[in-house]
């Protein structure tokens, strides 16, 4: 029996992205070790370094060896931390890559039995793209630039107050955030590959799954249905300002950084109860807009013109939707949560 829409809804947006969440943390964890522990500690004992020599982190520093050698100590233990990660970040996501396909194909497969009602065979794991293996070796020169430069802020020729040190060594640690935001597209885009196995095997379409918490940008591809062989089009937002010239289509999923929505297998011959599966994803997406606010990355403003733009060009909003994104477009604030 296939499942409702509500249930598929909950089946990706749930269970199937709970897993490769887990799987990007697992990478993570591999590639970054200790990385944050050790950063902290660095900053902690450089600063107390720094306090004993000067004074404090509002004095400035005076010139010479002292300052020489703090500022060597910061550079040299930033470096060690980096190059760890940039020695185990490669492998670590290239592990992770056969686990995603193959995941994807297994979702893919489990999605098609939920929304067809009937069993379908996995289709074979496709081999890992030389596209992807090439993105899992960038992250050694993604953390090697970012290294350099932040060494260049911590040279002794332009630190004169904690300030300028802490700022080198902020920049040092802001390569960790930037490797799991690569491990997650990485591994989001290998989950597609082995999705993509799934539709030219079972569907003639894919649907634009949004995640459960997505940005204007996402939540105007969901719901959005297109032909296997084809790209969805490219530059879609309910924020206006968001849009740029015509754009080319996009492939799909993952739209941008730490981007979990999913394009999945979908064929309109396949009956849910009730609303069918790609109307009720756009309902959801109108009701988020409406209701808000929205994720801490969107500024409110952005979600507030996402919701003139929302009354401006869709007729038919469900009534509860319509009257409170009213609300919020003559206020200007969102006074209800969903």
């Amino acid at each position: 029996m296939a499942y409702s829409s509500e249930r598929l809804a909950r089946l990706v947006q749930g269970e199937h992205t709970d897993a490769v969440i887990a799987l990007e943390d697992h990478v993570a964890g591999r590639a970054l070790g200790a990385g944050d522990r050790a950063f902290e500690e660095l900053i902690r004992r450089t600063l107390q370094a720094w306090t004993t020599a000067f004074g404090g982190p509002n004095y400035a520093a005076l010139p010479g060896d002292v300052l020489r050698r703090i500022s060597a100590a910061a550079r040299a233990a930033a470096s060690r931390i980096l190059d760890g990660i940039a020695d185990r970040a490669p492998g670590a996501l290239a592990d992770g890559l056969r686990p995603a396909v193959t995941m994807g194909v297994t979702q893919g497969t489990a999605f098609v039995r939920a929304a067809s009602g009937r069993r379908r065979r996995e289709p074979q794991i496709p081999t890992v793209s030389r596209v992807l293996r090439d993105q899992a070796r960038h992250i050694r020169d993604m953390v090697t630039e970012r290294r350099d430069r932040a060494l260049h802020l911590m040279h002794p020729d332009r630190v004169t107050r904690w300030s300028h040190l802490l700022a080198g060594l902020g920049a040092a640690r802001a390569a960790l955030p930037a490797v799991r935001a690569h491990i997650a597209w990485v591994i989001n885009t290998a989950v597609h590959e082995g999705l993509d196995v799934v539709v030219r095997a079972m569907a003639p379409m894919r649907v634009w799954v949004a995640e459960a918490d997505a940005c204007v940008r996402c939540l105007a591809y969901t719901g959005r249905t297109v032909k296997a062989e084809e790209p969805f089009p490219g530059g879609l937002s309910w924020d206006p300002r968001q849009r740029g010239p015509r754009q080319p289509g996009i492939e799909g999923p993952p739209l941008h950084p730490h981007c979990r929505c999913r394009a999945v297998p979908w064929d309109d011959t396949w009956t849910t109860d009730g609303t069918p599966f790609p109307l009720a994803l756009q309902r959801e997406a109108h009701r988020l807009i409406a209701y808000g606010p929205g994720r801490p990355s969107e500024s409110r403003a952005a979600r507030v013109r996402a919701v003139r733009e929302l009354l401006r060009t869709t007729d038919d909003l469900l009534p509860a939707v319509e009257s409170h994104a009213r609300t919020v477009a003559r206020t200007g604030r969102y006074a209800a949560a969903a």
